[in-house]
Order: structure tokens, then sequence, then C-alpha cells
């Protein structure tokens, strides 16, 4: 299961990858990385200062997402500062994550003495819906962009668990190129 998860992860970070290639010449790029609750490395290509895909190839839950988000950007003051961004959009999301369904907190007799952690974890795919809310500024003298943003997600895991964060804060420093 962990095998076919990671198939279509990497079939879709190829696909995204060739997208990027074919049109090269008419995109800013930016890589670097996305530190929160969703740790990882983002990808992101700018098109006209309007309209921009990030990619997130993200770390959480103890597992691996690849997040595909497209986002319209805004500036902030058009006359006073002009590296400064307002974005907002939405994607989805695959991967896997870890989970454990043992309810420790009822149990009397649970020992965590006697516990083996992995035979109470289980792996599975996860799938969901991401909507991403941010700021960035990229730096004049050098080429380096920060961003803040907020990431709230749905997604469908395991045996029909669902979970929803609306917590998912994260600072992304990416290189531009």
């Amino acid at each position: 299961m962990i095998a076919k998860s990671l198939k279509y992860l990497f079939l879709g970070l190829g696909l995204f990858l060739v997208v990027d290639q074919a049109g090269a010449q008419e995109y800013q790029k930016q890589a670097g990385f996305r530190f929160g609750n969703t740790t990882g490395f983002t990808y992101k290509m700018i098109k006209d200062n309007y309209f921009a895909f990030e990619s997130i190839l993200g770390f959480r839950s103890r597992g691996m997402q690849l997040y595909l988000l497209a986002e319209s950007r805004r500036p902030v003051f058009y006359n006073k500062l002009e590296n400064m961004y307002l974005y907002f959009g939405g994607g989805i999301h695959g991967g896997f994550v870890k989970w454990d369904d043992y309810p420790y907190d009822n149990d009397p007799y649970y020992d965590p003495d006697n516990y083996y952690e992995d035979y109470y974890d289980h792996v599975g795919p996860a799938f969901g819906l991401d909507g991403v809310i941010g700021m960035e500024y990229g730096f004049t003298a050098i080429p380096i962009t920060i961003a803040v943003d907020f990431k709230p997600f749905f997604e469908v895991y395991g045996p029909f668990m669902f979970r929803a964060n609306f917590w998912d804060f994260g600072f992304q420093v990416r290189y531009n190129f």
C-alpha cells in the first residue's frame, strides 16, 4: 500500500516537473524550505506576478505528502513596497501518514514500559483538499524570498478516517532563480 502511494506521489512530482520545463522561459522560479506543522521542501513558479503554482513535499504525522497549490497574488502596498505580496488559493495533496488507534487514556492496564510502539502503528494513504493564505517579501539585494502562510486542510486517511487541521501555520525561505 505504501509502495502504491509512493508511486502516485512520484508520478505527480514528475508530471509537475515536466509541466515546469514546458514553460520554463515564462516563469520566475523559487525553491526552498517550509517550517511549521507541515515541514518540507517547497517549489514555486510565478507567472506575471499575479498567479503562481506551488508544490510542497511535506512531512507531518510521521508520513510524507505532496501538495499542489494554485495561488493568486496581489501586491500589498502598490506604490510603497514593490516586493511584498499577499497570496491565497487552494489545491490538493496526497501521500501517506502513520497513526495509532489504541485508546491509551482509558486503559488502566496500559504500561508505557512494556509498550511496543510499532505494534499499534498503522500506515496508510492520505488524500485531501488544502487552502492557503500568506504574505511574502522578496529582497532586492539578494535572491531570497521569505513568507509566512496559513494552510488549513481536510483529508481522508486510513480506513475512512477524516481529519481537519485549521492550525497549519508555516514560515518559508526560498531562493529565487
